[in-house]
């Protein structure tokens, strides 16, 4: 039987730290516009679905071009332990329920928080689970930073990846060091029913650190919208 990919995007209506986010404007258009945009072109998925509890998301899904899907009242809030995962699950059960003919065989979580991520990245992700025989992939971006872990009790604070008194010039360091950006996941099928979105022989996809902005706080909203306008302005003024 061919493979089958389905790519979700979970898009709830009641999000906190900017109210509306999903449908909030973002450079002309609604922020989860972009990452409709990328899904439907990219050629490895096979099908797509924006899934809100929310109708006016899921009328301005509709609108540019992706199929929608409500959710039950539980997965419709953040305080469910994996909570994407098991909506997830849901979605790929119900999807499957109204097309008995297919049956999913890997699934791909695409945020609308990410507007920045390219196509070719989600492709190479979903290529690494495809073709390359990992169960599951996901997208980073090198991160170079020294991190410390702070004790609230006492008010203390130690460094975690590095020794202060013992300090090479950043860019000298020798850190494997990666942050996950939540641009794309890529998970098989029953890895995903049976461990979580993340098996134990996953691939990684490398993005570039201006791609992976996730937009949570308003901060993040405008530096978001400052870098897809000052890329989008060299690309228009290449020769």
């Amino acid at each position: 039987m061919k493979e089958h990919v389905l790519a979700i995007s979970p898009a709830r209506g009641g999000s906190k730290g900017i109210p509306r986010k999903n449908i909030i404007d973002f450079c002309g258009k609604p922020l989860i516009a972009h990452t409709i945009s990328q899904a439907l072109n990219c050629e490895l998925i096979d099908s797509y679905i924006v899934n809100s509890e929310d109708a006016e998301i899921r009328e301005v899904a509709s609108k540019y071009g992706a199929n929608t899907m409500s959710r039950p009242d539980k997965y419709a809030h953040d305080q469910i332990l994996q909570e994407v995962d098991l909506l997830l699950k849901w979605t790929v059960n119900e999807f499957e329920r109204f097309n008995p003919e297919i049956k999913v065989t890997l699934v791909v979580l695409l945020y609308p928080t990410a507007p920045l991520r390219d196509v070719i990245s989600i492709t190479k992700t979903i290529d690494l689970v495809l073709n390359k025989n990992f169960d599951s992939a996901l997208t980073v971006y090198s991160d170079d930073r020294y991190l410390w872990k702070a004790n609230f009790d006492n008010n203390s604070i130690l460094p975690t990846n590095y020794d202060p008194n013992k300090r090479m010039p950043r860019q000298k360091e020798s850190w494997n060091q990666w942050a996950e950006n939540k641009a794309v996941y890529c998970t098989r099928r029953d890895v995903l029913f049976s461990e979580g979105r993340i098996g134990k022989n996953c691939g990684y996809v490398e993005m570039e650190k201006w791609r992976s902005i996730d937009i949570d706080e308003p901060i993040d909203l405008a530096i978001g919208k400052s870098i897809y306008t000052a890329k989008h302005s060299q690309s228009c003024n290449k020769p």
